[in-house]
């Protein structure tokens, strides 16, 4: 039996020393003033290295060795619908019972109530075995938290007088999204806008009782099959001369793709046009989705979209410069059991001194990014966590408490803003010299489907595209 963790001395450095898990725990656990929490700093560490070390395991033994055959032959679109392989679904018929997908949420909603940071963890491992799968996964608990988010946000989460969650607006489809039953995407691009978002063109409309609806086209939607769209659409005209000044008549929408009735048959509000056939990630769904009137709700205040998507991009660019770090792990690895095997002039090839150099360099280039990796995840969490502070016990703060929990807030925002673009940056960048790295290594070999050099380096191409191009 494999294990992506225990194999992994510099990732268990952080878990063991390198994170300060004190504050973060404290946060996140509400200072232990809870029965049903943990009882104290120690216990909650000790929880979560015993999740680490289950989907360390996971991912060794279930889903690296299915690899080969997921990326094969992993989805196929028909009659509107995208249908998995065995094999990917047997995955994450798997994933669903381990309940990873409530891994982050909080205890009320039917979660482990765990720090994203540990979702951060998870990914890195999920990815060296496929980032495909990683990506899929992460459109089940990334759009669940960013509900979440966005309700705390906007003021529509309740806690008690003891700082208990008690209904948030979106907790039915957070709920659904725990128990496995449906997942999400966060709709943007559309043809023509891309990285230009003033230009887009996707219509949120509002009838004369108030309620909403989105008509466009959006593509390059990662799991866009999924139930839950957070959805980017223009509500306000905006006359300006300034090429940016369409971003000010955005909004943010969150439109059910669909309904299932009690024997199983779908009513579809939104068409899945098309899945892309792409050069790597494909065990990743990546669709064409267009919105006819599609019933929705607002998120937030008009005009607010631009504000939300970089609420939830933050983490997304965090997630994808792990994601990153997954893929470099992968290659690493591989070259370096390839490159003790292959014999040249007598010795093996870990032997000559360019090899060895090449070698030397992959693991350090490792070592440093996945050091910014978990200082921009940190810091963004304990901002994200102190603001939750603020919202669920600001009343019950001292002035003083007040202000040292508000210069908290400023100092982790101003580090996580700092680090998030060059971790994105870096490990996107770094995944496709590495990923090249090891194909060189392994030689004409490496450019045969035989050995999966030729697939990481497929899968890497994209990291310094999406998620915010480089």
């Amino acid at each position: 039996m494999g294990n992506f963790y225990r194999d992994n001395a510099d990732l268990r450095y952080y878990i063991e020393k390198g994170i300060d898990w004190e504050p973060l725990v404290r946060l996140a656990e509400d200072d232990f003033r809870h029965d049903d929490g943990f009882g104290g700093v120690e216990d909650a560490v000790a929880f979560y290295r015993d999740i680490f070390d289950l989907v360390g395991r996971f991912v060794a033994d279930e889903i690296a060795p299915r690899v080969p055959e997921i990326d094969r032959d992993p989805l196929e679109f028909v009659d509107g619908e995208v249908v998995f392989s065995e094999a990917l679904a047997e995955v994450f018929e798997k994933i669903q019972a381990l309940e990873l997908h409530g891994m982050n949420l909080p205890r009320e909603l039917g979660g482990m109530n765990c720090p994203m940071l540990c979702y951060m963890i998870n990914s890195e491992m999920f990815a060296r075995a496929d980032v495909s799968v990683m990506a899929h996964h992460g459109f089940h608990a990334g759009i669940a938290m960013a509900l979440l988010v966005y309700s705390l946000d906007e003021g529509t989460t309740t806690f008690d007088e003891e700082g208990r969650l008690v209904e948030t607006r979106f907790g039915d489809a957070i709920r659904e999204i725990i128990r496995g039953d449906a997942w999400g995407s966060m709709d943007i691009t559309e043809p023509d806008a891309g990285s230009d978002m003033a230009a887009l063109r996707t219509r949120g409309e509002q009838d004369d009782e108030g309620n909403w609806y989105v008509t466009g086209q959006k593509i390059f939607i990662t799991s866009g099959h999924g139930k839950y769209h957070v959805v980017i659409a223009r509500t306000e005209e905006v006359d300006g001369d300034d090429a940016f000044d369409g971003l000010a008549g955005l909004s943010t929408f969150l439109v059910p793709a669909y309904e299932d009735d009690a024997d199983g048959n779908r009513t579809r509000f939104v068409t899945v046009e098309r899945i892309e056939e792409k050069l790597g990630h494909h065990a990743s769904a990546t669709c064409a989705v267009s919105f006819d009137h599609a019933p929705a709700q607002l998120i937030g205040e008009r005009g607010e979209g631009f504000k939300n998507m970089l609420l939830l991009m933050n983490n997304a660019r965090i997630g994808v410069g792990i994601e990153s770090i997954g893929l470099c792990e992968a290659a690493y690895r591989q070259a370096l059991a390839y490159a003790a095997e292959r014999r040249t002039f007598g010795k093996a090839i870990d032997r000559h001194e360019m090899i060895a150099d090449y070698l030397d360099e992959m693991r350090t280039d490792i070592q440093g990014l996945r050091a910014l990796a978990f200082t921009a995840a940190f810091h963004e969490e304990m901002r994200f966590r102190s603001e939750n502070t603020l919202r669920r016990r600001g009343g019950q703060l001292s002035e003083l408490e007040r202000k040292r929990l508000e210069r908290e807030i400023s100092k982790q925002k101003r580090v996580s803003r700092r680090y998030t673009p060059l971790l994105k940056y870096l490990a996107a960048e770094k995944a496709v010299e590495i990923a090249r790295r090891c194909l060189q290594i392994h030689g004409g070999a490496g450019y045969t489907t035989e050995y999966g050099a030729e697939k990481l380096l497929r899968d890497a191409m994209v990291m310094p595209i999406y998620e915010g191009t480089s």
